[in-house]
């Protein structure tokens, strides 16, 4: 989950993270122990100055040696391909993580989200140049709607008080898809053009065009409300903001989501209903196995920069694939 571009203080956010890393150590001791030879953390903090986003997370790991990178964190396991070639705290690991969350949408675009000239930001994502933190955080809430997350994987959001309630909002957002999925379709079809006023006519609507009972929809919506991701307008229930939420946070629940997402797909395939169903199956080396994910990954965030920037909105989607090597399941 990620509030919008306008609404963060990223300014803040990194001085706010390099006070956390400071932790009780004074400016001086922290810049010395940091490498520096000047008081650095006394301008970083008061914004006069910032580090680039590598020689952040470089001062990080220098004093904080233990446990996994950042990279690690973030995604939850070892470091994916496109990531695996490169130092954690290396500005190639910034240009490379940046590229992937950019995936295909278009350099203007962001450059046009995030406020900056579109050259810059071709030289920051291509890796020519260096972001400096704020920047860099800037980018990650644009381009990916993953901002909470990563501050996730260097720091405890709870603790930095610029982002404080929208990290209370994405663990209760978590939560809510880990224990009733549909609640997201839901909470999507409340974003749609057409959308009545009036909660039981919203009821209504949402169930028809979600192929659900309307039972479900009201479960749904109170749940919705319970955790803060809608509010009352004259208009009815509305979304509070556009959210993006991981569930890879737990393996165990994350797998039940996927599953519960799957089961729709196929009770919607046996009943007829329309969509794009097919399936494939192929004797192919593992290495072009490889690539096949990797293709199926770009097409993912393809089709993510699409829907990112898609108006207005008329309908709810379902995306659901599985790319399988047969024989990888262990015979009991």
């Amino acid at each position: 989950m990620t509030t919008s571009a306008a609404a963060l203080n990223y300014e803040a956010t990194a001085a706010e993270l390099i006070r956390a890393l400071r932790g009780r150590r004074s400016c001086a001791d922290f810049s010395r122990r940091a490498g520096y030879r000047s008081n650095i953390a006394t301008r970083w903090e008061a914004r006069q100055c910032w580090p680039t986003a590598s020689r952040f997370l470089q001062v990080q790991r220098r004093l904080r040696p233990a446990g996994p990178s950042w990279v690690e964190r973030f995604f939850h396991g070892p470091a994916p391909d496109f990531m695996s070639h490169h130092d954690p705290e290396s500005p190639a690991a910034v240009a490379a993580f940046l590229a992937w969350l950019k995936g295909k949408a278009p350099i203007v675009k962001l450059a046009q989200l995030a406020g900056y000239n579109r050259y810059t930001v071709a030289r920051w994502f291509d890796g020519s140049a260096e972001p400096k933190l704020p920047d860099f955080l800037r980018l990650v809430d644009v381009a990916g709607r993953r901002l909470l997350d990563w501050l996730a994987a260097v720091d405890d959001p709870a603790q930095l008080p610029s982002v404080k309630q929208a990290w209370a909002q994405l663990q209760l957002a978590r939560e809510a898809a880990y224990e009733r999925p549909f609640s997201h379709a839901v909470l999507r079809a409340l974003e749609l053009e057409d959308s009545p006023r009036g909660l039981r006519a919203q009821c209504d609507f949402i169930a028809q065009r979600l192929g659900i009972d309307p039972r479900e929809v009201e479960q749904a919506l109170a749940l919705l409300k319970a955790t803060g991701q809608v509010k009352r307008t004259g208009r009815g229930l509305r979304p509070r903001k556009i959210i993006t939420v991981d569930t890879n946070h737990d393996p165990r629940r994350a797998n039940e989501v996927k599953i519960a997402w799957t089961s729709t797909a196929l009770e919607r395939l046996r009943r007829g209903d329309p969509g794009s169903f097919g399936y494939s199956v192929f004797a192919i080396s593992k290495p072009d196995l490889a690539r096949l994910d990797e293709l199926h990954l770009q097409y993912v965030r393809a089709m993510q920069a699409i829907i990112a920037s898609s108006t207005p909105s008329e309908c709810v989607g379902l995306y659901c694939a599985q790319l399988l090597n047969l024989g990888s399941t262990p015979l009991r």
